[in-house]
């Protein structure tokens, strides 16, 4: 697993007194006014790199895209979040755009319990992970749209989620400015709500759709979409994404629709964008979940039978080989880094109901909390996740995630792991050398 963050170089930070200096070096470097320095010479600019890193802790750029280079990646993401906050849309971080990605940093800054300095480093990521740890978020290091939301913190400065040029409604999809257009663009694409009620507005209609979502999961039936709806709906949205051959992010936007669209079209269904019913039958997705007792609201605890551990191993056999497009874009959730996104992928498709996590310690974290995680290895079996580093405290501290696939007579374990070499793989590991920390069971 890769930090969302780099190392910061000395007197750079924000306060240094050299802010204007900054700024224009960053204006001329995305600009091109500066020549390019050849290879042999070329270092990446730290002003870029802090960039990157307020737009990457935002969930506009991948993780592994801090890399202090004003490239493509970064001038999308610029604009992206140009867009969201009514900015002229050029792809420059310059002055007005820097001014205000400082702000929405400094505001997420402030709501973790971080020091508001408008750079969002390491600290401002451990911070992150606390908040989402104590309010039962997926915890990553970065505040995207669930995170800003239920702290409270906007993502953009355009009414009903457009403006400055970037397309009105749908602009920013899969990260739009507003939590509530996401929720229910997710709800509309399930077929819980009218195309016509994405609108911004968490009135009435959209808190009717989200009761009959809720009945269908088995979860608390509120009206209100918080951490646990928001996940278990981003849950269906995948399995709908990756069926309809989307990529699978959990954010139904135009391309899901489309993907949809085509799907049903190809299968003989009505066409209309939604995964309705009909078209989660014809896609062998489970609509609504069992509930014991009727569904009061308890998530379900994770099943630990025999045959459970043989779906994983199975499945996770399946997947060898496949590998990741572009940086670090995977069928298992967004583009970053993936080991346990894949895992937490499989355990799903074998059955277990456990969140997506990006980190591996948020998936450790869950294990503690619901009784299913341990320290070391002893008694480790096929189909647990076992956790490398020192500790779930940190995404320096725990590191990658595999699955047992079997325990050898030996001693040694084969494992099956994603983002292993850009891939899925196979490997035979000893565990009293691997740095094994802690594994957790299904």
């Amino acid at each position: 697993m890769l930090s969302l963050s780099r190392p910061a170089a000395a007197g750079t930070r924000a306060g240094t007194g050299r802010g204007p200096l900054v700024l224009l070096a960053l204006l001329m470097a995305l600009t091109g006014l500066f020549a390019a320095p050849s290879p042999a010479v070329a270092a990446p600019s730290f002003t870029v790199r802090q960039v990157q890193m307020n737009l990457a802790g935002l969930a506009y750029l991948p993780a592994n895209g801090i890399d202090g280079i004003a490239g493509p990646a970064t001038a999308a993401a610029v604009r992206a979040f140009q867009s969201e906050n009514c900015l002229a849309v050029d792809g420059i971080a310059g002055p007005n755009t820097n001014s205000a990605l400082a702000q929405r940093v400094k505001a997420v800054q402030r709501a973790a319990g971080a020091t508001a300095d408008g750079i969002y480093g390491p600290r401002t990521e451990t911070a992150v992970l606390r908040y989402q740890r104590t309010h039962d978020l997926l915890e990553d290091g970065i505040a995207g749209p669930q995170t800003m939301g239920a702290m409270g913190v906007s993502r953009g400065a355009c009414a009903g989620g457009g403006g400055g040029g970037g397309g009105g409604g749908d602009s920013g999809l899969p990260y739009p400015s507003s939590h509530a257009l996401q929720v229910q663009w997710n709800l509309a694409g399930m077929g819980y709500l009218p195309w016509s009620g994405v609108d911004g507005i968490l009135g009435p209609q959209t808190a009717s759709a989200v009761r009959a979502f809720q009945r269908d999961a088995c979860i608390t039936v509120d009206g209100i979409a918080g951490p646990v709806t928001d996940s278990h709906l981003a849950r269906q949205v995948r399995k709908v994404q990756r069926k309809a051959g989307s990529t699978a992010d959990g954010a139904y936007g135009p391309n899901t629709k489309s993907a949809v669209e085509r799907y049903q079209r190809a299968n003989g269904l009505s066409v209309d964008g939604m995964a309705g019913p009909a078209t989660m039958r014809a896609m062998d997705i489970d609509r609504a979940m069992s509930c014991d007792g009727g569904g009061t609201g308890a998530n379900p605890t994770p099943p630990a039978s025999g045959s459970t551990r043989e779906k994983i191993v199975e499945i996770a056999r399946s997947q060898l080989g496949v590998r990741e497009t572009g940086n670090n874009c995977n069928p298992y959730g967004w583009c970053a880094a993936w080991c346990a996104m894949f895992g937490t992928w499989v355990w799903q498709e074998a059955g277990v109901d456990v969140p997506s996590y990006a980190f591996t310690g948020a998936w450790f974290n869950w294990g503690q909390r619901n009784g299913h995680s341990s320290w070391g290895y002893d008694g480790v079996q096929a189909g647990d996740a076992i956790m490398y580093g020192t500790g779930p405290s940190s995404v320096s501290t725990s590191t990658h995630v595999d699955l047992v696939e079997r325990v050898n007579a030996n001693g040694t374990l084969t494992v099956i792991g994603g983002n292993v070499s850009d891939a899925v793989t196979r490997r035979t590991i000893n565990p009293a050398s691997a740095g094994i920390y802690g594994y957790v069971r299904p």
